[in-house]
């Protein structure tokens, strides 16, 4: 198995402050969401975890050990495998309960969502990714759509598009050049030309429509939450599926509803400040 470096900040210099050991304790962490987004993987034997995490099979032996010990791990003693416990949801409960933008997004999530029995998400940028933080999901989606903290590429998807459109020129550029763009599906647009020409679409119009670019049948609509100087640090996101929606339903419904709630946001969120 090749060695899959996990997602970490880029050091341009020494960091008198920077404590090596805590870095490698969050990359044994990390080799779980990689082994399972890229391997398929819920459960990683101590072997894989220094693969994957790039740590000789030592150190992850004692920072496994220990992270099972705080309970942030368990093992299972039958197979001698790892995997997360029950003792990460308290990161996600912190995060969430200070986030103010979260707590401004939700009832108005919510609200979105029952105007037409839809599900309705804020995605939020990270690296080159859209992560997804929070998600009111329709009664019929499937488990993953369900649970926030999903990465998408930004490049193909909806919610990417439209924070791409309302980033610096520099900011997108240097998220495009380091994203790499394989297809998700064999509909998805790679060729960096026409990438750029959906992001000066959705520029243009305020909004992105992504037909099965990141997941067959899915058409997804997104419009950005924006600060006061019209940088997108968010984006409200709108799944529906073929056969029972089209391109042209979207048009009509989905599209003035995914624009107004971002705006609403958007307002709140400063108005609020």
């Amino acid at each position: 198995m090749a060695v899959i470096r996990h997602d970490s900040p880029a050091r341009e210099r020494p960091d008198t402050l920077f404590v090596g050991s805590v870095e490698k304790g969050f990359a044994v962490l990390h080799a779980f969401r990689t082994g399972q987004r890229e391997l398929g993987l819920r459960d990683l034997s101590l072997s894989q975890i220094s693969q994957i995490s790039g740590l000789e099979k030592s150190a992850s032996q004692r920072f496994t050990n220990t992270l099972v010990k705080l309970g942030y791990l368990e093992k299972d003693e039958r197979t001698r495998r790892y995997r997360p416990a029950l003792g990460l949801i308290d990161f996600y409960y912190t995060y969430m309960v200070s986030n103010r933008l979260a707590e401004i997004a939700m009832p108005r999530l919510i609200e979105a969502s029952q105007k037409h029995g839809t599900t309705v998400n804020l995605c939020e940028q990270v690296g080159t990714d859209v992560i997804y933080t929070i998600r009111v999901p329709h009664q019929k989606a499937f488990f993953r759509a369900t649970v926030p903290g999903r990465r998408m590429p930004a490049y193909c998807t909806a919610p990417g598009l439209v924070i791409l459109a309302n980033r610096t020129e520099e900011e997108t550029e240097t998220i495009l050049s380091t994203s790499i763009m394989e297809p998700m599906t064999k509909w998805t647009i790679t060729e960096p030309k026409q990438v750029r020409k959906r992001i000066e679409d959705a520029r243009r119009d305020g909004y992105s429509i992504s037909a099965q670019q990141s997941m067959v049948h899915e058409i997804s609509t997104a419009a950005p939450v924006l600060d006061s100087e019209g940088r997108a640090f968010a984006a409200v996101q709108i799944p529906v599926y073929m056969p029972e929606w089209t391109t042209e339903m979207v048009e009509e419904k989905i599209v003035p509803l995914v624009i107004e709630t971002a705006r609403a946001i958007s307002g709140s969120y400063f108005s609020e400040s």
